[in-house]
């Protein structure tokens, strides 16, 4: 019975944090987009739509724009940018992503110190030209605590 209370209650004080946070985050203003550090093998795919993030108050991390893959290949495992300290993820987070890619789904691959690498399905490459950020999203705070 200990243990059933236990978990309970860090369930409860887990909520409460939360509760907080988003309280606190309701009263705030959004923040800016920030230009996303972009390596490897990557550009910027349209001036217009230039590859971003922010972090919201809501443990959340947005992305936007889109980045252009050199060489019209996406490899498995490619890295394709590095979060500056502060918008690391707690844990591994997956995130998918649209793309011109024809035949299979392309993701992407945050770890804890910020390293976004390219996912293809069933590994090797693929043949797209660029990779849409809109809408993906991943939470930096830790699910299982």
């Amino acid at each position: 019975m200990p243990d059933t209370i236990a978990t309970l209650g860090r369930r409860l004080a887990k909520l409460e944090r939360r509760v907080t946070t988003l309280e606190r985050a309701r009263r705030a203003p959004y923040p800016e987009w920030r230009d996303l550090p972009l390596t490897g093998d990557t550009t910027i795919a349209d001036e217009e739509q230039p590859p971003q993030f922010r972090a919201n108050l809501w443990d959340t991390t947005e992305f936007c724009g889109r980045i252009g893959l050199t060489g019209d290949r996406a490899t498995d495992e490619q890295l394709v940018a590095l979060l500056p300290e502060g918008y690391w993820p707690e844990a591994p987070r997956t995130v998918d992503v649209a793309s011109d890619a024809t035949r299979r789904a392309l993701q992407l691959d945050v770890d804890p110190k910020g390293l976004v690498r390219l996912r293809v399905q069933g590994g090797g490459s693929v043949r797209a030209s660029w990779i849409s950020l809109d809408s993906a999203s991943f939470r930096t705070d830790r699910d299982d605590t």
